[in-house]
């Protein structure tokens, strides 16, 4: 008997069709697919889909345009406009390659977002039960919840504790805090308690004052701690005139 079945998903009778398909696919292991023409192997589990691709599996959502995937090993990989939702992390890229249940990759313009950061680059390998992520490639951009962008050529996310570190020509743009800051490595604590530290040719600039160092830590409440051959340029800011000063300091004068 032949197991491997060929549906074109068309007006009607793709509710019923689907309904067949995802009882067969969801009954152990909540899995279940739809898409303008799909094929799939009750045997063993492996399947493709064409056009309109949607993936459901335990409470996570994925779209693309071509999808080929086993629902046994979880494993697959999607192509085209690929846009994926589990939990509270948002997924936007080319290809999607699930390598099982918790690891993925996101290649191609990849975007990972969680808990409102965003970690973009040519590809991206995320760890579930970890919550660890790493850019692969020449580029790697964290971009924050103020809009505050982190740029270098290596980004990897520990989700889990909070903390990035970046390596390759680091460059921090913060618009919200009017910082602009720069070094060859950095560590990025991320809650809201937390500090960047900038190490090797660490450099700092803020509403015109800067200072640099060897190594540079930068607070959240803008507070700079520089260490080795540090350089610091300052303009005090302007103070408002005082009413009467200026006449009295003349008539002292005279």
């Amino acid at each position: 008997m032949n197991y491997t079945k060929k549906i074109l998903l068309t007006a009607a009778a793709a509710l019923l069709t689907l309904g067949l398909s995802a009882t067969c696919l969801a009954a152990a292991d909540n899995f279940s697919v739809q898409a303008d023409e799909l094929e799939y192997n009750l045997q063993t589990g492996e399947g493709e889909a064409k056009g309109h691709v949607v993936l459901l599996q335990n409470g996570g959502k994925a779209t693309a345009d071509y999808a080929k995937f086993n629902s046994k090993t979880k494993s697959g990989t999607l192509i085209g406009n690929v846009i994926a939702d589990r939990e509270d992390a948002h997924i936007v890229c080319n290809e999607f390659i699930a390598h099982n249940e918790n690891d993925l990759s996101a290649v191609g313009g990849a975007v990972i977002t969680k808990a409102g950061k965003s970690l973009s680059a040519d590809r991206v390998d995320y760890y579930k039960e970890r919550q660890f992520a790493e850019t692969i490639g020449s580029w790697a951009r964290l971009t924050d919840v103020d809009g505050s962008v982190m740029n270098a050529a290596k980004i990897d996310y520990d989700m889990a504790q909070g903390v990035a570190n970046a390596y390759g020509g680091v460059d921090i743009d913060s618009p919200a805090r009017d910082l602009k800051a720069s070094s060859d490595s950095a560590v990025y604590k991320t809650d809201n308690s937390g500090y960047v530290e900038l190490i090797g040719n660490a450099k700092a600039m803020q509403n015109g004052n800067s200072v640099a160092g060897d190594k540079l830590r930068l607070t959240n409440t803008n507070v700079a701690v520089a260490d080795g051959n540090v350089k610091i340029h300052y303009i005090p800011e302007k103070q408002p005139a005082v009413p009467g000063k200026e006449q009295q300091g003349e008539q002292a004068t005279a």
